[in-house]
């Protein structure tokens, strides 16, 4: 049903632009930021959830990421095309890998925790829609598009929590990939020189994703393990705009994320066949705060 609402909304939006004669006002945007990220996922011991029902679960707690942005956006009477380019690196943060052999997370057997503070994060968006003016100081805006989302995350510098033993020469990598059509719908106030904003935005992902165990001999290399997943996202987001002059502004915003997808995971054995099991959830949270500037050409 999601998807019927997505294909309908983006139809009827295209049709818009192709029918509006557009002669656009552009403007550019630059955006610096800093996001804090938490990603999970566990896998079950087969392809059908079971043996034992979470296998292995990996944690990323409090990845810290500074990250610049650079967008262009077209205006044309109530109708606005909207895109956003944004590429952060990581500095900070921790991992955990836990291993079960018995249902609902018990009888670990294995524990580790690395570092995880290198990697990078790059987002990229689209949308197009339409503003409705309600009053001189209130409007809406429905907007329809696609964004992709990709954490490259780390782990390195571990030891072996349950036998007290370094891992030497650790240093491997997991890559996520978060895309698909999203809506979204933003309400705007303007209050003296400033315009509040909230923003709320549904996406349909597809997760693909894999990971580089550099210590697993047994395992291919550079992809060891991938996960193919379907989920959906949604991003909540408060802004306050002040006007710098009557061709520029500055956004302060709080951008909220809150992912899951669930699939396959497989092991890509150099040896044997490679093994299927299932992606119980892989999950994706992230706090933002972020400098909007917007200037007209």
């Amino acid at each position: 049903m999601i998807n019927r609402i997505l294909a309908f909304a983006l139809t009827g939006l295209i049709f818009a632009f192709e029918s509006y004669a557009l002669t656009p006002t552009p403007s550019i945007a630059y955006t610096l930021s800093n996001r804090d990220t938490n990603l999970n996922w566990n896998i079950a011991g087969d392809a059908n959830g079971a043996n034992p029902n979470v296998a292995s679960e990996l944690s990323w707690t409090d990845i810290k990421s500074n990250h610049l942005g650079i967008g262009l956006n077209w205006n044309d009477g109530d109708y606005f095309l909207n895109t956003l380019g944004e590429y952060g690196l990581i500095y900070s943060g921790n991992a955990q890998d836990s291993d079960y052999n018995l249902n609902n997370r018990q009888g670990e057997y294995s524990r580790a925790i690395t570092d995880a503070g290198k990697g990078f994060m790059f987002d990229a968006q689209i949308n197009y829609g339409k503003n409705f003016i309600i009053s001189s100081d209130f409007k809406i805006s429905i907007s329809a598009g696609y964004s992709s989302h990709t954490q490259h995350l780390s782990l390195y510098d571990g030891i072996e929590v349950i036998s007290n033993t370094p891992l030497d020469n650790l240093d491997s990598v997991y890559e996520a990939k978060w895309s698909g059509p999203q809506v979204g719908m933003n309400t705007s106030y303007r209050l003296n020189n400033n315009i509040v904003s909230i923003g709320y935005t549904h996406q349909q992902v597809t997760l693909k994703s894999y990971t580089d165990w550099n210590l697993r001999s047994d395992l291919e290399h550079p992809k060891s393990m991938t996960q193919s997943a379907n989920g959906a996202g949604r991003v909540l987001s408060i802004g306050v705009e002040h006007a710098l002059s009557n061709k520029s502004s500055l956004t302060l915003k709080v951008i909220s994320r809150d992912y899951m997808a669930d699939g396959m995971h497989t092991f890509h054995n150099v040896f044997i066949d490679n093994d299927v099991q299932k992606l119980n959830a892989a999950n994706w949270k992230s706090q933002e705060l972020q400098l909007f500037y917007r200037s007209l050409f």
